[in-house]
């Protein structure tokens, strides 16, 4: 054994200095290894995804020069791979420590026979047979693996089921260290967050190889070391295909000169712009959003809305083309809608109710995929639909869009409501959240509400309070009061609807406002209801 060590040089192992053995008990002497355990780390969650895959990439190696790489084909078995037997030294490189456990193999023996193992990071067989062998070590590696993700640091026997809960992928995503998860340091990056996918794949594959119940399913180190350096080099490669740099959007957009301004707000200004388009050597048009950053303010908006628009990906929700957030600027670019918004076409005759009714369609289809949440655990509340926020394309195809204001909220059975103070743009606001600061999505429904009303009555919400001298949905109620829906409906198209279509898209538009939110259709059965409108119309063309 103290040959073994003696000749036992490499960067990732301890270096052993000598021994004594004067008196009744031998001492062996290492060289001190100043730095951090690997389980303080996870303790203070210091790791990223990029360092963890050295450290395994560093610990591997280790471990193969103790396999298959000694002189004279000594091997040695370290029988006690796990967090507390690794440190990150302070140059940041990881080694192996506690080699006064090893068992030392001579030439052409495989196992070493009868070792008292204790109940941590257990080879399966071991219980059969009583017997280690270098696989053993790989088991133990893989533990390690899934430990340094999870940030879970006793893996036992009893612990072989939190083995085979981790073969989910969906509740690997769920469980890994938070800083993992969350890690956007290597790539500068908002969206890009947590492991590569294809890094994540190659690591997991090859840990659960190596947890493999049978020794010979296990791959061997130098087969681990491919393997994880593989899946470093995705991560190092991992860029976000939606950061752009700030210059080439100064350059779409003329350098946001006011020619190209579209629209803007409080936040800022939004503007039309072009860029090349890789696919065809041609150029794509653009709309850039461009954050005013003096006031310091709308920085939270801005990273929500990059969010939303990057997760809740949907063919009635308008798409995220790229984003910059350099130094002080803040843009997110959209795909451009050649249309515009919908208010612009509110009172022209040649949208037709068949033309109206597919808009509000495609409005209730985004709604409902909002509100349905992803993978069913959030949801998002827009708080600003209205028509200037429905954008058009060429085909008439309609998107929600400007989620400026949105909320991203988890869906939960107890709580469906979030105390906030009241924004966006009255007329369209849910008089219950105006009033209380409690918002549903049932004041989206509301919101929605008042636009399928101007869609049928072809005129906007303000022109109407302006020529009636009432709010929108009083004016609504009084007519339903003294049953005069017909005079809710746009002259210039009224005669081409069929009255059936009509009853049934009035029906679900006015539920929208009733004054009890509980009372309000889903964005689901709105969707339904708008549908079945359709279907009358397409059936008994007028």
């Amino acid at each position: 054994m103290i040959e073994t060590l003696s000749n036992c040089e490499h960067r990732n192992i301890e270096s052993f200095l000598g021994f004594c053995d004067e008196g009744p008990e031998t001492f062996l002497v290492f060289e001190y290894v100043s730095g951090n355990y690997i389980e303080d780390c996870l303790f203070d969650c210091t790791l990223t995804w990029k360092k963890s895959l050295e450290i395994c990439v560093d610990i591997a190696h280790g471990l193969d020069y103790l396999h298959s790489k000694m002189e004279d084909q000594k091997r040695v078995i370290h029988s006690y791979i796990r967090v507390q037997t690794i440190v990150l030294n302070d140059n940041g490189q990881a080694m192996i420590v506690g080699l006064e456990n090893a068992i030392f193999l001579l030439p052409n023996q495989d196992d070493g026979a009868n070792y008292q193992m204790e109940n941590l990071y257990t080879d399966p067989e071991y219980d059969k047979t009583d017997k280690l062998t270098i696989k053993s070590d790989v088991h133990s590696f893989g533990a390690f693996m899934l430990g340094i993700l999870s940030g879970k640091i006793y893996w036992n026997r009893s612990d072989e089921s939190l083995i085979q809960k981790w073969m989910d992928k969906e509740k690997i995503k769920e469980d890994m260290l938070p800083t993992i998860k969350e890690d956007n340091i290597e790539n500068n990056s908002f969206l890009c967050k947590g492991p590569n996918e294809d890094s994540l794949e190659v690591f997991l594959k090859v840990a659960y190889q190596c947890l493999a119940e049978t020794q010979n399913e296990r791959p061997s180190m130098e087969t681990v070391i491919k393997e994880l350096k593989r899946a470093l080099s995705f991560q190092e490669n991992h860029k976000d295909p939606l950061r752009m740099p700030f210059e080439d959007i100064k350059l779409a957009t003329k350098d946001f000169c006011n020619e190209n301004v579209i629209g803007g707000g409080g936040f800022g200004r939004v503007y039309k712009g072009e860029v090349a388009h890789g696919l065809d050597n041609g150029n794509r048009i653009i709309v850039a959003k461009r954050l005013d950053t003096r006031g310091g303010q709308g920085e939270k908006q801005y990273y929500d809305e990059l969010q939303i628009l990057y997760e809740f990906k949907h063919e009635n929700v308008i798409g995220l083309v790229g984003y910059s957030n350099e130094k002080h600027e803040r843009v997110i670019v959209y795909e451009y809608a050649p249309r515009g918004s919908l208010d612009k076409y509110l009172n022209d005759d040649k949208l037709s109710w068949r033309m109206r009714l597919q808009i509000c369609i495609d409005v209730a289809s985004g709604l409902a995929f909002l509100h349905g949440g992803v993978q069913g655990k959030e949801m998002v509340i827009h708080r600003d639909i209205k028509a200037a926020n429905i954008l058009l394309f060429d085909d008439w195809k309609a998107k929600v869009a400007d989620f400026g204001l949105s909320l991203i909220s988890t869906i939960n059975e107890k709580t469906d409501y979030t105390i906030d103070h009241p924004c966006g743009t009255r007329g369209y606001i849910d008089p219950l959240y105006e009033k209380s600061g409690f918002l549903t999505i049932e004041s989206d429904i509301y919101s929605f509400g008042v636009v399928l009303f101007e869609i049928m009555y072809g005129r906007p919400m303000y022109a109407i309070h302006k020529q009636k001298g009432q709010s929108l949905p009083n004016f609504i109620r009084q007519i339903f009061k003294e049953n005069k829906q017909d005079e809710l409906v746009f002259e210039a198209i009224k005669e081409h609807i069929v009255p059936k279509s009509l009853t049934t898209f009035q029906t679900i538009a006015y539920k929208c406002l009733h004054e009890d939110r509980e009372k309000r259709p889903t964005s689901k059965e709105i969707l339904e209801q708008l549908k079945m409108a359709l279907e009358f119309q397409e059936e008994n063309k007028m």
